[in-house]
């Protein structure tokens, strides 16, 4: 049987993002320059920004980061996967 790998990083959780690598490919390269990420429904958009998110908070723990959305259960589906 196949054994899930986990996310790994100060800021999340252990045990709870499922490791993709084109998920962490993406992640990086939004880390370096401004990213418009544009995927199929349900691949991951925002646990690439949760990911990269994540690496900004941690690397300059003196920044915010703002997430936003167009509609308002978007946001409110966006804020419970990162509160998750």
């Amino acid at each position: 049987m196949l054994q899930q790998k986990y996310a790994s990083h100060p800021l999340i959780y252990p045990d709870i993002i499922e490791e993709r690598l084109y998920q962490r490919n993406i992640a990086r390269a939004a880390l370096d320059r401004n990213a418009l990420v544009i995927l199929p429904t349900a691949l991951g958009k925002t646990v690439i920004s949760a990911l990269v998110a994540a690496d900004t908070l941690y690397n300059y723990r003196d920044l915010r980061v703002l997430v936003m959305a167009p509609t308002r259960p978007l946001v409110m589906s966006i804020r419970e996967a990162f509160r998750a």
